[in-house]
């Protein structure tokens, strides 16, 4: 079957080509097996392993797990070797390993979004598996709500005296009035490791006091008659005047200041790679085969149901993260915005560590792929070397594709756009032949 595919290049009307694309070729998947519509795999009954590729797939998440675990154990302690002893070639070797650490988790991120029944406990104490994901991997953020930006250098939680820097406090500030304003997980220790544009220095580590007396930036705690309803950054004092903040510094003071709260800064990150490391654990415990939480509950007799849920959250994966949160933005705007890695400009290498961790669970020993072989071969082939092909071009990408102009993205991009909504209707017709059903695409043939 041949498809022609247009480069998006409007915001405005990309979302709704690729839908049409991907529908169209959905609608087509018989076409892909060359055979009779009465033989058609869709209509093939089959009994599958349910127990077995349950098994796969638990066995996958905590391996996975356990990897990302490590590397932040390896991070946590590159961290504090970079506290004792700022300077480049510290700092350069935990923005490294960051990197490591938060695509092992991205390979297998997607199981927090597989529906499961949670104990009650992990409710009480907040924990729950999609709270733990919140606390690893909320994105975008808001650089400027954790430290100092070029042009706002009191900023941020590290700048606020009125808020104490401990693990309670932090987590209390998660997502204070919105999403995105993360304090905790991969991304806000991302900003930190990493600075505006990848340019943090090792110097903003080193133990120091401030070099003038600093006035809180935040009205969190202050007096609740003293609220800031003008939303432009400024308090009313008693007298009914507003006073900006930074004006109560001179200007010469404020061109000269340079970065502030350097023990603030230091305890934060502290802070940050203990509670990564201690989420990750949480999850790499409840995913251990033999007595985990959440492996005990696919032993339960709904099996096929189980395995349904894992199939269909690895396809919206493909579908809502690759194609729509990160190539859509990449593929439409100038200057793409809302990224996962803006500060580490690794979102090439995150959207193949995203589908390298797909990949590996359809082809892991006694997965969907081996499986599919037994009922259908040719269909299993279809699948095996569209990945193949998909991760070929995909480990082209250039890990800070973001950057490169909207032209060049476009022509790096568009092949891998196309090679996925190809993968994604294999899927489905794989999907088929197991009897495993799906929901319905969000597109409309109208």
């Amino acid at each position: 079957m041949n498809v022609t595919f247009t480069t998006i290049q409007v915001s405005k009307y990309g979302r709704s080509l690729l839908l049409a694309a991907l529908c169209f070729m959905l609608a087509a998947c018989d076409q892909f097996f060359e055979t009779p519509k009465d033989t058609a795999p869709a209509k093939v009954q089959v009994k599958i392993d349910s127990q077995r590729l349950l098994s796969a797939a638990n066995i996958y998440a905590y391996t996975q797990l356990s990897e990302a675990l490590n590397q932040a154990q390896i991070l946590d302690g590159l961290i504090t070797s970079l506290l004792h002893h700022p300077n480049p070639l510290s700092l350069e070797e935990a923005q490294n390993t960051w990197l490591k650490a938060y695509q092992a988790y991205l390979r297998v991120s997607f199981f927090h979004d597989i529906p499961r029944f949670e104990k009650p406990q992990h409710h009480e104490n907040a924990d729950t598996y999609h709270l733990i994901d919140e606390q690893l991997d909320t994105w975008p953020i808001e650089a400027g709500y954790i430290d100092y930006l070029p042009q706002y250098p009191l900023s941020g939680i590290i700048n606020d005296m009125t808020l104490k820097i401990s693990e309670q406090d932090i987590l209390q500030q998660h997502g204070f009035s919105d999403r995105r304003f993360a304090s905790v997980g991969f991304h806000p220790m991302e900003f930190l490791l990493f600075g505006v544009n990848g340019k943090r220095s090792a110097k903003d580590f080193v133990p120091q006091e401030n070099s003038i007396e600093i006035v809180s930036t935040d009205i969190h705690e202050k007096d609740p008659n003293l609220v800031d309803d003008s939303q432009d950054g400024k308090i009313p004092d008693p007298d009914g005047l507003k006073v900006d903040i930074e004006e109560q510094h001179t200007h010469a003071q404020l061109d000269n200041l340079g970065p502030q709260n350097h023990n603030r800064r230091r305890e934060f990150l502290r802070i940050l790679s203990a509670l990564i490391v201690n989420n990750l654990q949480k999850l790499a415990d409840r995913w251990e085969p033999a007595h985990g939480y959440y492996a005990k509950q696919w032993r339960q007799p709904q099996q096929k149901k189980n395995l349904q849920k894992v199939y269909q959250v690895s396809m919206d994966t493909l579908h809502v993260e690759l194609l729509n949160r990160h190539m859509h933005p990449l593929l439409s705007q100038q200057q793409p915005d809302d990224l996962r890695s803006p500060f580490s400009n690794q979102d090439g290498a995150n959207m193949l560590a995203i589908m390298q961790g797909v990949e590996t669970l359809f082809n892991v020993e006694n997965g969907f792929i081996q499986e599919l072989k037994l009922h259908h071969a040719e269909t299993a082939d279809k699948i095996t070397a569209q990945f193949k092909r998909l991760m070929r071009d995909m480990k082209k990408l250039p890990a800070n594709v973001a950057t490169q102009p909207l032209k060049k993205r476009q022509k790096v991009i568009a092949p891998v756009q196309k090679k996925l909504i190809t993968l994604i209707a294999h899927l489905y017709a794989g999907a088929q032949v197991m009897g495993l059903p799906l929901d319905a695409l969000p597109v409309s043939t109208n």
